[in-house]
């Protein structure tokens, strides 16, 4: 993990130092490892180049940007390569990922130079942004990947320069300017075709779907996934999976017992390549290199799981779990406490002396939310599947006053993002991503530096609700579509948010689920060896992974259904919005 900070400026487009100090200083804590500016002058602009790095690869830290004295090109990179280029195991990607954007310098022309830089980065498997100034042609590239997990954002602002940044400068007065990057291909910026004074307006190569039958062309940005299968099952198929009860999972069959082992090799590979090669912090190599965002859902308990079979088993993993002092939801709690008990007084009813579930309710705590109550079962399963291994189940509890005093950071954080909702689950992701808690009541903070996330299942996967409603209104057709949909805009929804967030506190997010070969598995699986809404909650969405969480030996938590974090973690409706705000709402 890294940050990134690029201007390009010029007598029309002033460089603002204030600004630039800013920026630095927010992407500093991205990148506490080490932290680099270079600055070179080519024509009438002024370029400057800004890397923080967070040490994840390799055994030495790399400082960033990379120059090459002898070509003058430059890199910041922010991201890792998990396949596509030969990184061996210990190497620093981003050398590799130099090296190879390097062979531009022997292209005999510049269209063989932007063939090489086009046809790198669309090997590279993994989460990235990037900016590269290749010197020979004075030319800037820079790029998020296609699913955008990694935050870029710009602003080209009239007045001032054309600058890219990891986290946006959010002037709370309406007056910034900053923008997601869109995730829609490779961007280049060439100043020998700039006008003096004119705005910076990068050129787009964009991203292409490319079915079978079709042939790319040489400049081609190929995605790496096709569209979905829209083969639609027949009466046959979905006669082999039947049981005579809706309630009960349904039937293995021989199409499906293929999709489980294929897909739990491939997700185990995903999970493998995110977690095997992360360095031991030099302080202690006792402590746990990889945590678990963990709510005790199907999607984060299947990927811990996983992750087990991939890690030393003297390791201990973090499973991070947060839960919020929600005043709006205790207060609700309490009424209808009060009116229960006036309605018994009316009755004229005596209450028994003891009764299981009034002890429990008068020893609940107010952070006993229902992630926290999910993830107490989750582990006590994972225990019981690997009894041998260490699960640090890390209680974090954020009072509703340390809340709203990190309020207005964690709004500055998710800029340009701005509604109710990206604030509630912002909240949530960054006190988790923190995590400072408790395990059984003794303090302990989490110093993993990896953290993995089970965002992408149930846009795959059919997790929403969303999606049966879709069967229910058209049946498979709908399903796909609306299927389709979701996986087209997991790019343009908020992981360049989650990213801001999480990074904050210089530690890196993966996302197994959006691993390019998982997400192109998924793709050509039929829709319905991946979910069936024929069935109920808690075995229709998501079926495919539900028989997975079986195999895994975790039969409780292969029942559970998708829980939305701000509900689970009690932040929605905590921060200050009126109850008629939804979560689309801009905060005011």
């Amino acid at each position: 993990m890294c940050g990134i900070l690029f201007s390009l400026s010029s007598d029309h487009h002033p460089h603002d130092q204030t600004v630039w100090n800013t920026l630095e200083d927010l992407n500093r804590k991205r990148g506490p490892d080490s932290q680099q500016l270079r600055q070179i002058d080519c024509q009438s602009y002024t370029l400057r180049f800004f890397s923080s790095v967070l040490h994840l690869r390799g055994p030495d830290t790399i400082s960033q940007p990379l120059y090459n004295s002898v070509t003058g090109d430059i890199l910041c990179w922010n991201g890792e390569v998990f396949n596509g280029l030969d990184v061996p195991f210990g190497v620093n990607d981003t050398q590799v990922v130099m090296e190879n954007l390097q062979k531009c310098d022997l292209a005999s022309s510049e269209q063989d130079a932007q063939t090489i830089v086009l046809s790198t980065i669309s090997k590279i498997e993994g989460p990235f942004a990037f900016v590269f100034w290749h010197a020979r042609y004075s030319t800037l590239w820079f790029s998020r990947d296609c699913l955008g997990r990694r935050s870029l954002l710009w602003n080209r602002s009239a007045n001032g320069p054309f600058m890219l940044s990891s986290v946006g400068l959010n002037n709370q007065d309406g007056s910034s300017s900053w923008e997601e990057v869109p995730a829609n291909g490779i961007y280049v910026l060439k100043l020998d075709n700039l006008m003096n004074g004119a705005l910076f307006d990068p050129v787009l190569i964009p991203w292409k779907h490319v079915d079978e039958q079709q042939t790319a062309g040489e400049n081609d940005l190929i995605l790496p996934f096709p569209r979905l299968n829209n083969q639609l099952p027949t009466e046959e198929q979905l006669a082999m999976s039947n049981t005579n009860n809706d309630d009960e999972m349904p039937l293995v069959f021989d199409d499906m017992e293929n999709a489980i082992q294929g897909f739990t090799n491939i997700l185990g590979e995903a999970v493998k390549r995110r977690v095997a090669d992360v360095p031991y912090l030099q302080s202690s190599k006792s402590s746990p290199r990889i945590a678990i965002l963990f709510s005790g859902g199907l999607d984060c308990i299947c990927l811990a799981a996983l992750a087990h079979q991939h890690l030393p088993i003297t390791e201990s993993i973090d499973l991070l779990n947060v839960a919020f002092e929600n005043p709006r939801s205790e207060m609700a709690r309490q009424q209808q406490q009060q009116q229960q008990q006036q309605s018994l007084k009316k009755t004229n009813k005596k209450k028994p002396l003891v009764i299981a579930d009034d002890v429990k309710e008068s020893t609940r705590s107010m952070y006993d939310t229902p992630d926290r109550l999910t993830g107490k079962a989750g582990v006590k399963e994972l225990r019981l599947m690997a009894p041998d291994r260490t699960w640090n189940f890390v209680e974090i509890n954020v009072p509703f006053e340390e809340a709203m005093a990190h309020k207005q950071r964690i709004i500055d954080l998710m800029y340009p993002l701005d509604t109710v909702m990206d604030l509630s689950i912002a909240m949530a992701l960054w006190f988790a991503s923190r995590g400072e808690g408790y395990i059984d009541g003794e303090k302990y903070t989490s110093d993993s530096r990896v953290l993995i996330s089970g965002l992408g299942a149930d846009e795959q996967l059919g997790g929403y609700s969303r999606h049966r409603d879709a069967y229910k209104r058209g049946s498979w057709e709908e399903l796909i579509k609306e299927t389709q949909i979701d996986v087209d805009r997991i790019s343009t929804r908020n992981l360049g948010r989650d990213d801001r967030i999480m990074s904050d506190h210089g530690k890196e997010v993966r996302f197994p689920f959006l691993d390019t070969d998982v997400v192109r598995l998924l793709c050509k699986l039929p829709i319905h060896l991946k979910m069936d809404m024929r069935y109920e909650r808690g075995i229709g969405e998501k079926l495919l992974l539900r028989h997975i969480a079986r195999r895994l030996k975790l039969p409780l938590a292969s029942r559970n259904w998708k829980r939305a974090i701000q509900f689970g973690a009690k932040t929605a409706k905590m921060t200050g919005e009126s109850r008629s705000q939804r979560g689309q709402h801009k905060l005011e």
